[in-house]
């Protein structure tokens, strides 16, 4: 699962077990991942502790009322009126923060990144495949060791210019957190014309998101809509959301 969909499971409360060891985990050695959380609940913190002293000033307020009040019967109509507050107050803080968390340019990277599947280098384990530099990228890839993926296909890419070899590192350097990378090498794709085009500009669209480059997603986002292939549908909604 992507790190930050991890993250955003965590504040929902909605780990399974499996990915409470996997976010453990990443919290132990990814020092990248561990910021972003220490931010992510520094600022719940934030919300939490002003809901909170906007509840005890508005208590406070109450009982001074209570006892000084020589109308005890409009009470009951002050008690709704600051239950009101503080309910629209923490409601307001909470969707503020879940809306900018949910429509953020790294969650719609997480909500709408899938990792393409090998479709050029077939893995047939039953069989005794001839152990070439390609097997074991591709090998690597399906198991999801970017790392070696990453270090096969470059060397690769250097002997060979081949689209489908730039294709898979870009998704390569995505899963290793390597956006600038993944997005030179989803260009390079488009930039042939050949395989793997509509899904490079795809790609490309999602690299600039976890980039934190809006603009330019919704450049490329546009272009897929408008040529309505690959992702067209997609492509399209993202825009909505990030309009």
């Amino acid at each position: 699962m992507n790190k930050e969909e991890l993250l955003y499971k965590y504040f929902l409360d909605d780990l399974s077990s499996e990915e409470q060891l996997v976010f453990t985990k990443l919290l132990e050695d990814d020092s990248e991942f561990k910021a972003q959380f220490e931010f992510e609940k520094s600022v719940q913190r934030v919300i939490k502790a002003k809901n909170r002293s906007i509840l005890e000033e508005n208590v406070s307020n109450l009982e001074t009322d209570i006892h000084t009040s020589s109308e005890p019967k409009i009470i009951p109509w002050k008690i709704f009126r600051i239950a009101a507050s503080i309910v629209l107050l923490i409601s307001l803080g909470i969707y503020m923060y879940t809306s900018y968390w949910s429509n953020s340019p790294e969650q719609l990277f997480a909500s709408y990144y899938e990792k393409y599947p090998n479709t050029v280098f077939p893995i047939n384990r039953s069989d005794n495949q001839e152990e070439t530099a390609e097997l074991l990228a591709f090998e690597a890839y399906e198991s999801d060791n970017y790392n070696k993926t990453v270090e096969l296909l470059e060397e690769l890419s250097s002997q060979r210019d081949h689209a489908y070899i730039h294709f898979y590192l870009g998704h390569a350097y995505l899963e290793n957190n390597q956006a600038n990378k993944a997005i030179q090498e989803f260009k390079n794709v488009i930039t042939k014309g050949q395989d793997f085009l509509n899904e490079s500009r795809w790609y490309l669209a999602l690299a600039f998101l976890k980039n934190d480059e809006l603009s330019k997603a919704r450049e490329i986002l546009k272009i897929i809509s408008r040529e309505g292939k690959f992702k067209a549908n997609e492509a399209k909604k993202l825009l909505e959301l990030t309009d």
